[in-house]
């Protein structure tokens, strides 16, 4: 993966429009599976409306809700009720080597009881042709410090039972099982 003429370490930082070229070609690898499919790539091709995809991405910590009101008016639909049960201050970070787009990190700030159920403090994911490189765990410990500044101690995480990659992520950087329902793995996992 280059950046700047050679290859380029994987780092997390804020979404950035200059990932636009790479962020759809993830996003077509994760529409072949069947997934995103909430994100329409032609609107998201022009450079304008990435830039304001971007901008809702980043305004998360600040605007509980903001990428799921733009994502309601990127797709012409009505926006969410005033706050839906789940939109809490979030910091969403991509996993970039150079300007390639590897994979995403969301971080909640907070819980609600919805999350606390479904989604926890940290979510992640890697584009599919990224996938079983080390890119998972490496994103999950480099978030890890990033909760702890957020205040979070322990960062809470889960799985579906089914997802033994996850599961061996999570575990790989500390995570403890500690509990399980309906098909879904909770664990705790100390923050650094």
């Amino acid at each position: 993966m280059a950046g700047g003429g050679g290859w380029t370490a994987p780092r997390l930082v804020g979404p950035s429009a200059q990932a636009h070229t790479s962020f759809l070609e993830a996003l077509a690898e994760c529409h072949a599976e069947g997934r995103h499919l909430e994100l329409p790539a032609e609107r998201l091709s022009d450079p304008d409306e990435f830039s304001r995809f971007v901008a809702a991405l980043r305004a998360g910590v600040e605007r509980p809700g903001e990428p799921d009101f733009y994502l309601a008016e990127l797709r012409g639909e009505a926006p969410p009720g005033p706050w839906p049960d789940g939109c809490v201050p979030q910091s969403v970070y991509w996993w970039l080597a150079g300007d390639d787009f590897i994979g995403r990190v969301n971080i909640r700030h907070r819980l609600t009881p919805h999350l606390m159920i479904e989604g926890g403090h940290i979510g992640f994911e890697v584009r599919p042709s990224a996938r079983r490189m080390g890119h998972a765990t490496a994103m999950l410990a480099a978030a890890l410090p990033l909760a702890a500044a957020c205040g979070i101690h322990p960062a809470r995480l889960d799985c579906d039972e089914d997802n033994p990659a996850s599961r061996r992520v999570i575990e790989k950087n500390g995570g403890r099982l500690v509990g399980e329902a309906s098909g879904v793995l909770y664990f705790e996992a100390p923050t650094r």
